[in-house]
């Protein structure tokens, strides 16, 4: 039966044998699609990854708007360069940790999300120092070969002053481990890194723009396509690459999230497949999409 679903991904079309319910369930679950932007920001990552330690190690800020697929692809990233331990040492290797960035520009917060990441236990009424002797120590023993801070942005969530002391320590982390820093936020992470001069001349700046009716979002589409479920092949033409693009501001998310409800809604109705009218129905788009808070 799977034969008949020539038009998917080999394993999509095993997917499409199963039940309505399955299917649908699985559209609404995350999916990774290759496309050449995320390929580009995911070989700077392995370039970092693999750079010789020196005194003042590269750094990468990912910038881009919410929504633009920052964090799936270093959660990817990550998923490649998983956790192992290492029977020759006796300890856990942990080659890329990922740190969501606390509320705030927070030193002793930030301490403790990352000894949590790693695992660790809080010491208790612990201080800053001793925190941070205890990280550097860990991470020193784990030895990471990069650091991921995301949503980096919620450090203008602080004064100018608990800003600039973040910044210190994110520098002061850096050089003591000697291991690069990816930081991953929108453009107000941009601008909170230009408060530090010395920190801003280390970083390379990888943006993520929105999409446009190029090459690349139908390249992009089309592969989406093929990851979903659909018993029939869907009829995209450029005419709705171009509505797809309009009405999600080219925003990745909302480009997934509408190609998700499109797919799940021609599977209650019987189509098995994404219609040029369905793409075009303004009310059946805007129903899918939902409206803005």
């Amino acid at each position: 039966m799977t034969d008949e679903f020539s038009h998917l991904f080999p394993p999509s079309r095993l997917v499409a044998a199963l039940g309505s319910e399955e299917r649908i369930r699985r559209i609404r679950a995350d999916r990774w699609i290759n496309y050449p932007r995320a390929e580009q920001a995911l070989a700077k990552l392995e370039e970092l990854l693999l750079f010789p330690q020196r005194a003042r190690m590269p750094n990468l800020l990912i910038v881009g708007a919410s929504g633009m697929g920052k964090t799936m692809i270093v959660e990817k990233f990550a998923r490649d360069h998983p956790s192992h331990f290492d029977t020759v040492t006796g300890r856990m290797q942990m080659p890329v940790i990922v740190v969501q960035m606390v509320p705030g520009p927070d030193e002793a917060r930030f301490y403790k999300r990352l000894l949590a990441t790693i695992g660790a236990p809080e010491p208790p009424r612990a201080t800053l120092s001793v925190l941070e002797s205890l990280t550097l120590r860990l991470l020193s023993e784990i030895r990471p070969g990069l650091l991921i801070i995301d949503e980096v942005h919620s450090l203008q969530a602080g004064t100018v002053r608990e800003q600039t002391r973040f910044l210190n320590m994110l520098r002061f982390l850096g050089n003591e481990l000697r291991v690069p820093l990816v930081c991953v936020g929108t453009q107000q992470a941009r601008n909170a890194l230009r408060t530090d001069d010395q920190l801003v001349r280390r970083f390379e700046a990888f943006a993520l723009p929105p999409w446009q009716n190029d090459q690349d979002f139908a390249g992009l589409i089309g592969s989406l396509q093929r990851t979903l479920p659909l018993r029939r092949p869907s009829e995209i033409a450029d005419a709705t690459l171009k509505r797809l693009v309009e009405v999600t501001g080219g925003i990745t998310a909302a480009v997934f999230s509408l190609m998700g409800g499109l797919a799940i809604a021609a599977i209650e109705s019987g189509e098995e497949r994404i219609t040029l009218g369905a793409v075009a129905d303004k009310r059946n788009v805007l129903a899918l999409l939902g409206e803005p808070v």
